[in-house]
């Protein structure tokens, strides 16, 4: 039988991003009453998008990541929002000297990589630093294009850059066989040259959400639960969804009262989460060295004493010289810490010693710093050295049937991803229908 309070308090949940909006539109649909408090003055979550001038910029979530079967796909087809095919696993390679690789190089250092991945996708318990440096240094490598020394230092170079993009840390960060967790479904990716918001802005009609509402206390009692926020208002529930990203938790942003128990805050602990930053930057004139390309090709990746690098090439998009150069790990910590100024030399210099001729400013440049950022300190989840299903799935477990949790870092199929986020968003709102409206 359920309790009066039951039947007259919403269910609140905290954060709209894709996972509180899906949740809360899930449950409103079957009827309940449902509140969402989002500590910004947007909505959205890591999905934001700027508009400059007359162009728009995904500062944060740009991809559909396969479009095959994905949910996000669906949306956009639905409610007729405009997306680009935006495949970039087709990259070009750049030899230290500038010079680009041949066709015979190409096809040997990709097959190294997909040997070394399907070597790491076999191994577990380890980090991913140790596993590469034990498996480049097993390699057959006679009969090469390349120097042995050579092929070793880019090879490990380019895994320290997969380790940044897409996982937003270090290779010693993370699982050697990462890319069992990679999670994306089959088909092109795509982009949205309007921006990623569109999904948000459909998703979120005709919801109840209240802005600037920093969630600073959970009180947990016996037939409701108390949210106390930084201005002390306090908002009754008879039960929350934390869908805040999982840095807020890591920082202990909210306070839980009664504390979580151990396990639930052994996972916040042990589940990574990483910064991952973009550099959005226009130029006066083309990059030299890409008018030599054609044009169906968008990325490239380049080494120097640094360590690898990758460019993409969105100047069809914008119909302009715009380029967009992604950081995880270390160097998006940097990112950051840093000016913007500080910023583009980095990128300049970086580029100057392959390309030679480089403008010295950027006509425009927009950064993002999500590590630094109070309401995510970082950017998504990735599989941490004590990575387990099990670690994610004590997430999925509510707390007195009174508190749950969703987000990217809650699915154990699709984490780091906007479809993950909102599936799990999806399934949370399912697991409560079924305790407050069981059949």
């Amino acid at each position: 039988m359920l309790k009066n309070r039951d039947i007259h308090l919403p269910i609140i949940i905290i954060g709209a991003g894709i996972a509180g909006i899906a949740c809360a539109k899930k449950l409103q649909e079957s009827g309940k009453k449902v509140t969402l408090l989002e500590a910004r003055s947007r909505i959205g979550g890591r999905i934001d998008s700027l508009k400059s001038d007359s162009d728009v910029f995904d500062l944060g979530a740009s991809w559909i990541h396969g479009i095959k079967g994905n949910p996000i796909w669906k949306i956009t087809q639905e409610n007729h929002i405009e997306t680009k095919i935006f495949n970039y696993y087709k990259s070009q390679y750049f030899h230290e000297n500038g010079l680009l690789f041949s066709d015979q190089e190409v096809q040997e250092f990709e097959s190294h990589v997909e040997k070394i991945e399907m070597l790491l996708s076999q191994t577990q318990t380890i980090s991913a630093l140790n596993a590469i440096k034990e498996i480049i240094s097993s390699l057959d490598y006679s009969g090469s294009k390349f120097s042995e020394c050579y092929l070793k230092k880019i090879l490990f170079n380019f895994f320290e850059r997969i380790a940044n993009d897409p996982f937003a840390t270090n290779l010693d960060q993370l699982l050697a066989n990462y890319k069992n967790y990679e999670g994306y479904f089959e088909g092109d990716e795509v982009i949205f040259p309007t921006g990623y918001h569109q999904v948000i802005d459909v998703l979120s009609k005709k919801l109840d959400i209240k802005l600037n509402v920093d969630v600073k206390k959970i009180i947990c009692k016996n037939d409701y639960v108390k949210i106390i926020d930084s201005n002390n208002n306090f908002y009754i529930g008879s039960r929350v969804v934390v869908t805040v990203p999982l840095g807020v938790l890591q920082k202990n942003h909210i306070e839980f009262y009664p504390l979580l128990p151990n396990h639930y805050a052994n996972s916040i602990k042990n589940i990574g989460f990483g910064s991952f930053n973009k550099v959005f930057f226009e130029l006066e004139q083309p990059l030299s060295f890409r008018l030599k390309l054609p044009a169906r090709h968008i990325s490239d990746f380049y080494w120097n004493d640094i360590g690898c690098f990758n460019i993409l090439d969105l100047s069809e998009i914008y119909k302009k010289p715009v380029y967009l150069m992604l950081f995880g790990g270390k160097q998006s910590e940097f990112i950051d810490n840093s000016t913007n100024n500080q910023i583009y030399q980095f990128i300049y210099n970086s580029l100057k010693k392959q390309f030679g001729s480089i403008p010295h400013k950027p006509k425009k440049l927009i950064i993002t710093r999500w590590g630094s950022d109070a309401y995510s300190y970082g950017s998504f989840s990735f599989p941490s050295l004590k990575h387990t299903d099990d670690l994610v799935k004590v997430l999925h477990k509510p707390i007195r049937e009174k508190i749950f949790f969703a987000g990217e870092h809650c699915s154990l199929k699709y984490a780091g991803t906007v479809h993950g986020a909102y599936l799990n968003g999806n399934e949370i709102a399912e697991k409560i229908l079924g305790i407050v409206s069981p059949i």
